[in-house]
């Protein structure tokens, strides 16, 4: 099926950069601030859109093969959870950390990318 023009992606782009580049400079206090908290969930969204699926994808497969089940991506968390609760995954702590800090650093990516960047 051929996708419609403008996408999805792209409209969200075209709406953010019309808020940072035409109307947050005309803008000031109030409005301005809301402008650009508006501006960034525009990027949150663009950026979900287009990573979180892929993220999803990853994140589910870890999850099966950290925990050796199968299942929803819900019902694999709420083993997860389960398990650390219960202390069973101590012995796969190196395992559970890097999971959990690929898992951040995905969601982070979405959320904020900049937060990732070293300084």
């Amino acid at each position: 099926m051929a996708v419609d023009r403008p996408t999805a992606i792209e409209l969200l782009e075209a709406v953010q950069e019309f808020l940072q580049e035409r109307a947050l400079p005309r803008l000031s206090g109030h409005a301005a601030f809301e402008a650009r908290i508006a501006a960034n969930l525009l990027a949150i969204a663009r950026r979900e859109i287009e990573e979180g699926p892929r993220l999803l994808e990853e994140e589910l497969a870890a999850l099966e093969r950290l925990l050796g089940s199968k299942g929803t991506p819900d019902e694999l968390e709420a083993e997860l959870v389960a398990l650390i609760r219960e202390g069973r995954l101590a012995p796969r702590w190196d395992d559970l950390m890097a999971h959990l800090r690929r898992r951040a650093e995905g969601r982070l990516g979405i959320a904020n990318p900049k937060y990732l960047e070293e300084s």
